[in-house]
């Protein structure tokens, strides 16, 4: 067997997947697609399960008056926006009693689920949701801990994971509340951008759930008469992507929950509960969740904002200061050593250079004056780009050989008399233990001569020994270096 690297190929693999369009749903839930003129156009295998009917004769057809009765009320105050729900709780359906419904609006349509009322009592506990925003990044981690936790009682769940997505787009687990009996921990490990490609990512912006009971059922087909396959982007019940069948049988995980932390209209992070057994969780459970989901998202949407104020005051004393050296110094090339051990500090650099016109000063960590010009030159001809942050520079420029530093942040600038204006800050490497949940580097595997693409099947903690790699650079250094150029440009263009 011969294994090669398709990430890429991979990625285009799962992001092709037209999960809205399947054309079936899972078991636990029966589902009928209405037009906006109230015709059915798709029922499910199953529906027979929630009301007495024969699925095959509905499409084409106005609602059955038994429950016409009971959902044409919701309908005509139904909101208009895509995704707009109503959830009802223990319907009457003709003789059919203890249905749960939820209501909501397709892009072709109004979608109708069904699925089983659970009587017994949904016991919230008391504590809840912490209130208090954290003021430290200890705090933070005690508040995704206490959610974990929270959730793992209310669901059931045997492993309740806060998986967050990092600013390079993998994932990292933050916090993990497991059963006693559950092997292995997920605590701190990294999960690739490509366990949860972008057209996933979308689907749980839109969605404030989604449950798979038993991740090996086989779907149900929607009958209809030839209609296309209905848009079941914000269905609850839509069926599982083959591709993510493979991925959670890979993980030993038959059930699985996830829960959107939204922070504004940004996909954050997710709360991935597992089951090793099929598990079905009644509506009112899963109402339950989202609404801590929610206070929680709310919580670090504050905290996040708060990082942000403090970071951005402390940012406008850092730049008055300087803005008083180099104003004292008349000229940025005379006033480096009063500058730079500042900007050392506010980037966690320790190389700096600037380049006017074809004169360079530097200090600290810094390639020599032939390799800055390679580097200059190549900011130079890209005349879009105005701020660059390279992680890896021998990655990036691999013909310019090996630097005293590994990663560098560069901004540019053209001053009032025309000159060409540069500013580098570098980063010596940082050598990493990156600790993954099993080899990142997907393979195709090459069998009988076919190729097939399947999900990594360990996720065992795998260890990178990361080289040539300096610290990674962080959203707020972003924010710094815009005010950096800012400032540049209020004192020399």
């Amino acid at each position: 067997m011969n294994t090669i690297d398709v990430s890429t190929d991979w990625t285009r693999q799962c992001e092709a997947e037209p999960l809205s369009l399947s054309g079936a749903i899972q078991a636990h839930g029966g589902l009928l697609h209405l037009t906006e003129q109230g015709v059915i156009t798709h029922a499910s295998a199953n529906l027979a399960n929630y009301f007495p009917c024969a699925p095959a004769s509905l499409p084409g057809q106005t609602l059955p008056a038994q429950l016409g009765a009971v959902v044409q009320p919701t309908l005509a105050t139904l909101g208009q926006a895509l995704g707009s729900r109503v959830e009802l709780l223990d319907l009457c359906i003709g003789e059919r009693t203890g249905v749960d419904m939820v209501v909501s609006r397709s892009s072709q349509g109004v979608v109708l689920e069904f699925s089983e009322h659970d009587q017994n009592h949904v016991r919230v506990p008391a504590h809840s949701v912490p209130m208090r925003t954290p003021v430290s990044a200890r705090a933070a981690d005690e508040l995704h801990q206490r959610i974990a936790n929270l959730l793992n009682e209310v669901t059931g769940f045997n492993r309740v994971m806060i998986y967050a997505f990092r600013e390079d787009g993998d994932g990292e687990v933050l916090a993990e509340a497991r059963n006693a009996d559950v092997y292995g921990s997920y605590l701190g490990l990294r999960f690739p951008a490509s366990d949860i490609p972008q057209i996933a990512r979308n689907l749980y912006t839109k969605n404030p759930w989604r449950l798979i009971p038993d991740s090996q059922a086989p779907a149900v087909p929607l009958i209809s008469h030839n209609a296309p396959p209905p848009d079941l982007t914000w269905s609850d019940l839509r069926s599982v992507s083959p591709v993510h069948q493979s991925y959670l049988a890979n993980m030993g995980v038959r059930a699985s929950l996830s829960l959107p932390i939204m922070v504004g209209s940004e996909l954050w992070g997710l709360i991935a509960c597992h089951h090793a057994e099929s598990r079905v969780l009644p509506l009112k459970i899963m109402r339950a969740a989202s609404q801590i989901t929610k206070h929680y998202s709310l919580v670090i949407s504050t905290w996040l904002a708060e990082s942000r104020m403090r970071l951005i005051d402390r940012l406008d004393n850092v730049f008055i200061e300087m803005r008083k050296v180099i104003l004292r110094q008349d000229e940025l090339l005379s006033a480096l050593p009063d500058i730079a051990p500042g900007l050392f500090e506010l980037f966690d650099a320790s190389g700096l250079a600037i380049r006017l016109d074809k004169a360079w000063a530097h200090m600290g960590d810094s390639p020599n004056t032939f390799t800055l010009d390679q580097l200059s030159t190549t900011f130079d001809q890209d005349p879009g780009t105005s701020m660059v942050f390279m992680d890896s520079l021998e990655r990036t420029y691999p013909a310019l050989g090996a630097m005293p530093v590994a990663g560098a942040l560069a901004i540019k600038m053209r001053t009032r008399d025309g000159q060409c204006l540069q500013i580098w800050l570098f980063r010596k490497e940082l050598v990493q233990d990156v600790q993954w949940g099993g080899n990142p580097h997907k393979p195709v595997e090459l069998q009988q001569g076919k190729i097939g693409i399947a999900p990594r099947h360990s996720f065992e903690k795998w260890v990178e020994k990361r080289r040539g790699y300096c610290s990674r650079w962080m959203q707020e250094d972003h924010l710094a270096a815009k005010r950096l150029r800012q400032l540049l440009v209020e004192l020399f263009a």
